[in-house]
């Protein structure tokens, strides 16, 4: 038996009403954000991680010819004893003096 088109379009109309309703009652998800500071003392020196996470960007931009924006995954690795600071960013390796 062959459907009638109004009886489908009624159909379509029901469902998009009741998808709507659906979609507008559904709460959006919002994360919040934690900012965290570390400051390093040693030796009469401070340092904090924004100062030596934009450090190692611009160290590692220079020596990958990358833009800084390019950096997503930054991991520093820090001993004064030694002035350094290690880091690896987007899988490649380097450092810089304190």
């Amino acid at each position: 038996m062959a459907r009638s088109k109004k009886t489908e379009s009624a159909k379509t109309t029901v469902t998009e009403a009741t998808t709507k309703k659906v979609t507008a009652a559904a709460p959006k998800a919002t994360r919040v954000r934690k900012t965290v500071s570390v400051s390093l003392q040693y030796g009469g020196m401070e340092w904090t991680t924004d100062v030596l996470t934009e450090r190692a960007i611009v160290a590692w931009a220079a020596e990958h010819s990358q833009k800084k924006t390019a950096a997503k995954d930054i991991k520093l690795y820090v001993k004064p004893e030694e002035n350094m600071v290690y880091y690896v960013i987007n899988g490649d390796s380097g450092s810089f003096a304190l």
